[in-house]
């Protein structure tokens, strides 16, 4: 048995504690200090990637351009370069980058598939064996409304997860989001990223949360928070297009912020480097380093449990990271490291 020692998050707040674990697994996490530990350090939960395309991992990061021009289906510069990538090539890309993650702390990951049940088909290939659980939000290849196709792409997706409601044409739109529904499964959009959308619509499709809202009035925030309706923001993605989530006007409105890398083409998920440019959205004076490790290790593992139950633990279900870092200033030392400083990564029996 091993034995590693120090300072434990949770609940909002850092105490003294140690985790025993063999080459199993995890066996148990108990208050207090061990005596003789073998290891000392930060213990924190694995991160949760609340939003990805991995999809895209393959494919070349492009020149500046407008949202439409790079990511919109179903032409844009993404869409076109997957024409032309290979099935392995995909596979392949995919799998190095479940890989980084798995290094870097990340348990697991909201995936916006593209590509029907075919694209489905490929991530999952490409996560065998990662250590990192793909949460799959698939859709229809086209953009069309197919009722055998989404019978088969909703018997293996965990949720449906689209592109922004403008860019469908309604009586498709309409008829997925009611089949979704029949199957009871979670449904979530982009929305209001570059251009501000109508938020009656959104919300008249109920979905479990939303992507973005870059565009979004202080009215669409109140009704996401009152609507219980967490919001995903993904700053270094947006910065590619010159945009800037609004942060502080989310949280002033009591939305459930989330963070996710968003495409894999733009930006390497890289939750330690989200978690940094996330930091540096709002000042210290509104949002304390305290407030930031919340958002980064409570949101979205409340978000994912509330839609799937995920574990049986409402804490540490997805397992620790020990990052070799001093007790002192915690906080500071969480949102000063990177990936190289995690000395283990271990998981529940």
């Amino acid at each position: 048995m091993t034995v590693v020692s120090g300072l434990i998050y949770k609940d909002g707040e850092f105490t003294e504690g140690h985790v025993e674990f063999d080459d199993l697994g995890i066996l148990s996490v108990e208050d207090g200090l061990a005596s003789a530990p073998d290891i000392s350090g930060i213990i924190l939960p694995r991160f949760i990637n609340s939003h990805t395309h991995l999809g895209d991992s393959a494919v070349p990061k492009p020149e500046k351009g407008r949202v439409e021009e790079i990511v919109a289906p179903p032409d844009g510069y993404k869409h076109r370069m997957l024409r032309r990538i290979s099935e392995e090539e995909q596979i392949d890309a995919m799998a190095s980058n479940l890989e980084f993650m798995y290094e870097s702390g990340t348990s697991h990951h909201v995936d916006f598939r593209e590509g029907g049940i075919e694209g489905v088909r490929t991530l999952t290939k490409s996560a065998l064996g990662s250590g990192v659980t793909p949460i799959i939000f698939g859709r229809p290849g086209r953009m069309v409304y197919n009722p055998e196709e989404m019978e088969g792409l909703l018997a293996c997706v965990d949720g449906i997860g689209l592109s922004g409601a403008r860019d469908w044409e309604p009586e498709h739109l309409d008829a997925i989001v009611d089949h979704v529904r029949r199957e009871n499964k979670p449904l979530a959009f982009h929305a209001s990223e570059c251009v501000h959308e109508d938020f009656d619509l959104i919300a008249g499709y109920k979905p479990a949360f939303l992507i973005h809202m870059i565009e979004g009035s202080d009215e669409d925030f109140k009704r996401c928070a009152d609507s219980g309706i967490p919001i995903v923001v993904c700053p270094r993605a947006n910065s590619f297009f010159d945009l800037r989530p609004p942060v502080e006007r989310m949280l002033n409105a009591g939305v459930d912020v989330c963070l996710g890398t968003d495409n894999a083409m733009l930006a390497k998920p890289d939750m330690f480097e989200e978690m940094h440019s996330f930091r540096s959205l709002v000042s210290e004076s509104v949002l304390s380093d305290l407030d930031v490790i919340k958002i980064v290790f409570e949101n979205t593992a409340k978000v994912l449990s509330s839609i799937f139950r995920l574990g049986g633990r409402s804490w540490g279900f997805n397992g620790f990271m020990i990052l070799e870092k001093p007790p002192e200033n915690p906080c500071a030392q969480i949102l000063g490291a990177s990936a190289s400083d995690i000395r283990l990564i271990l998981n529940w029996r």
